[in-house]
């Protein structure tokens, strides 16, 4: 479930940052999103995120998830294309011609994906129902780790005392998201390459608790290692899982 939640919040974040480029290529200065002073951007970005994620997290199939992440992402960038050039926005050559190459990328990696051939069944095989499958501890306590990591992190960014917490919440956040995550998401078939990128995680944490005695640091760096540890002895799956319940 966890695991679900998580693609859901990655394959919707570019969806959510192009629709609200939008709205503002729209509506101009009656939609000031970065605005410092009575902005509520940041809020608007997580309430369409979590609205998005969700929607993404209820597709029962997961590369089916992955597809249409990958789609509406694609959708939402070829819009904001050609709302900025129609809106004589500044720099809107230049970033046509960026999002044109990304959106044609995600249509390859898109295609790529949906005309994967499946691998044949060479044996039919009955489970009983009372033979229960090998809990992968690795992964399930990774992302439980995960999820921890994200919300202590959110919760020093937000309401942290002082500059120091809220600046280590924002590099926490960051630092979850865009390398703990991207690593635990290909940790089934790539388990030393994940194992590897959390250790880099586990070091930049030790490093920040280290220069200014941040306790959530600290627990989050030696919870962080464990689980690579894990990860860098579990084993590789031999088939692709990616159809499984999750």
């Amino acid at each position: 479930m966890f695991e679900r939640a998580m693609i859901g919040l990655h394959v919707s974040l570019a969806a959510t940052l192009a629709m609200l480029a939008l709205a503002a290529i729209a509506l101009g200065a009656n939609l000031e999103l970065l605005a410092t002073r009575n902005g509520n951007g940041a809020w608007w970005f997580i309430g369409i995120w979590l609205v998005l994620s969700t929607a993404i997290a209820s597709i029962p199939r997961v590369m089916i998830m992955w597809l249409t992440g990958l789609r509406a992402c694609a959708i939402a960038l070829g819009i904001v294309t050609v709302a900025g050039i129609w809106q004589h926005s500044p720099l809107a050559i230049e970033m046509a011609i960026a999002l044109s190459v990304l959106v044609m990328i995600m249509l390859f990696v898109s295609h790529q994906l949906h005309a994967r051939p499946s691998k044949p069944m060479r044996h039919a095989i009955i489970v009983s129902p009372i033979i229960k499958q090998r809990v992968d501890w690795a992964r399930r306590l990774s992302w439980w780790v995960l999820v921890l990591c994200m919300a202590e992190a959110f919760r020093l960014g937000q309401i942290g005392s002082g500059d120091v917490a809220k600046g280590i919440g924002n590099v926490g956040m960051l630092l979850s998201f865009f390398v703990m995550l991207p690593f635990l998401s290909v940790s089934t078939w790539f388990p030393r390459l994940a194992g590897m990128g959390w250790l880099l995680s586990a070091t930049l944490l030790a490093a920040m608790a280290f220069h200014s005695s941040n306790l959530s640091s600290a627990v989050g760096s030696v919870l962080t290692a464990s689980c690579a540890v894990m990860l860098l002895r579990a084993k590789a799956a031999d088939a692709d899982k990616s159809e499984l319940p999750q």
